[in-house]
């Protein structure tokens, strides 16, 4: 199924979205509508940075000098964004890089 999500407005994207049987938990929210789909994938990955740099500034008393993760975003036939089961499972992929300090 293809979804159409306005970006602005000279540009549409168009998502390329599985199909899903009945409705998800939030397909009848607004925030669940095509053209909030990527604001919510890049709310989405900012999240995740959020909470794994934190994790990493508090990672006890020798945190990691690097850190490295990467994980896929998807976005349903009902336009609900979530972070993918599997890494081939989501539209968008991101790596998310923190490297020790100078």
């Amino acid at each position: 199924m293809l979804l159409e999500s306005r970006i602005n407005e000279r540009t549409t994207l168009v998502i390329d979205a599985e199909s899903v049987g009945g409705i998800d938990k939030g397909a009848l929210s607004t925030r669940s509508h095509p053209d909030t789909a990527i604001p919510a994938v890049m709310a989405a990955i900012r999240a995740v940075a959020e909470t794994l740099g934190e994790a990493a500034r508090v990672g006890g008393s020798a945190p990691p000098s690097g850190m490295e993760v990467t994980f896929t975003v998807r976005i349903d036939s009902n336009a609900v964004v979530s972070v993918a089961r599997t890494p081939d499972a989501g539209q968008f992929r991101v790596t998310l890089k923190w490297a020790a300090a100078p």
